[in-house]
């Protein structure tokens, strides 16, 4: 009997090979796994065990929410875990009775709670993204006033606009202004106080790979921990400037064949009777929707998708036809060779899924529901 649900096959061995990779190649920089959004969809608890047992010198986790970084603690990693996204004081609460917990300061308004909860902070400056950080004007203050109130200043960042579009300018003065900020008013006045130093991050995956001036003392690394390039201009560039340098994909999005059926020549098939048989055709039913990450604007032919014979023998590859319903899509698999039977298993590809929907790997990968089952090796 087929498969009745579509699920996914994760190798935290891969993660765990590119996470060494790209430390080895940010070094001496240190590295922070990024494993928010449920590890881009990997599984965030299983993904920080791996990485935590691979014994890597400096690794830290970071997380968007302090509830991610309980589950964390829950789950029994140890590595210190940073917080990127914002918080209140009831986050603080439950963050104090969190061990090596590293929380964001991502406004001046803050500065007064978190010198009160004396939680480690890193104080995000916003070098030109506009999203979240102290304005850069004003991160001068922001600083002076983290020593006079005592606040435990354990790193200083940013994040950067446009590194994987490869606008290597604006990505340099991005780190110029986040390296003077902190060289002027924060790394002599801890120097002088004999504690350490802050530490100092801007670069995310695309720039750790690309640009050393970026690296400063630590990178956090995200889409290419999971083996998923940041742009594709980011993949030709380190093919022509690294190329021993490998990603290894860690993910396979599977979903079986259900159901195969005849459609006559004139007949139409789903929701708004958006696919007409131009033929007598056959088509496959499989039980994966948008409801389970497959968005609706990848179909009407825009994505192809690989069956595998349940025997083991032969493969083809077949488009969507019509719409992506909630929980089921269909094949056109009138050409596919050998004809698929149900318990075949097909599979969709992350990067061609992305582009079908005018969109990118990150959306897809992240946007993968957690009732998904995912098989780990």
């Amino acid at each position: 009997m087929a498969r009745a649900r579509a699920w996914l096959e994760v190798d935290l061995g891969a993660i765990v090979a590119n996470a060494r990779a790209l430390a080895a190649r940010v070094a001496p920089a240190s590295l922070c796994a990024v494993v928010k959004a449920n590890g881009y969809g990997h599984g965030m608890v299983p993904v920080a065990r791996a990485l935590e047992g691979a014994k890597m010198p400096g690794l830290r986790l970071a997380v968007f929410s302090v509830g991610e970084a309980a589950a964390l603690r829950d789950a029994g990693t140890a590595a210190p875990i940073l917080v990127l996204g914002p918080v209140d004081d009831g986050d603080l609460s439950v963050a104090a009775g969190i061990g090596k917990l590293e929380i964001a300061l991502l406004a001046e308004e803050s500065l007064d709670l978190f010198a009160r909860r004396g939680v480690a902070t890193h104080l995000k400056v916003d070098t030109g993204l506009n999203r979240f950080g102290v304005a850069l004007k004003r991160a001068p203050l922001a600083l002076r006033r983290c020593r006079e109130l005592g606040v435990n200043l354990a790193g200083i960042f940013s994040h950067l606009a446009n590194a994987e579009d490869l606008d290597k300018e604006f990505t340099l003065q991005q780190t110029e202004r986040l390296r003077k900020v902190a060289v002027e008013f924060a790394r002599p006045a801890r120097s002088r106080s004999g504690a350490g130093a802050p530490l100092l991050h801007i670069a995310a995956s695309a720039a750790a790979m690309m640009w050393p001036q970026t690296r400063l003392d630590m990178v956090r690394c995200g889409i290419a921990l999971y083996g998923a390039w940041p742009s594709q201009e980011v993949q030709g560039f380190m093919a022509g400037e690294a190329r021993a340098f490998k990603l290894a994909p860690a993910l396979r999005w599977l979903a079986p064949v259900a159901q195969v059926r005849d459609v006559p020549l004139g007949d139409t098939v789903g929701y708004g009777r958006a696919f007409v048989a131009q033929r007598d055709s056959r088509i496959a039913m499989l039980p994966l929707g948008y409801a389970d990450g497959l968005p609706r604007a990848a179909g009407m032919g825009k994505t192809r998708a690989r069956i595998s014979r349940a025997n083991g023998h032969g493969s083809a590859s077949a488009p969507i036809a019509g719409r992506v319903c909630m929980n089921v899509c269909m094949l056109d698999v009138t050409d596919a060779v050998p004809a698929p039977a149900p318990g075949d298993v097909v599979e969709f590809d992350v990067e061609d899924v992305a582009r079908a929907a005018g969109t990118i790997n990150y959306e897809i990968l992240a946007a993968l529901p957690a009732h998904l089952e995912r098989r780990y090796r």
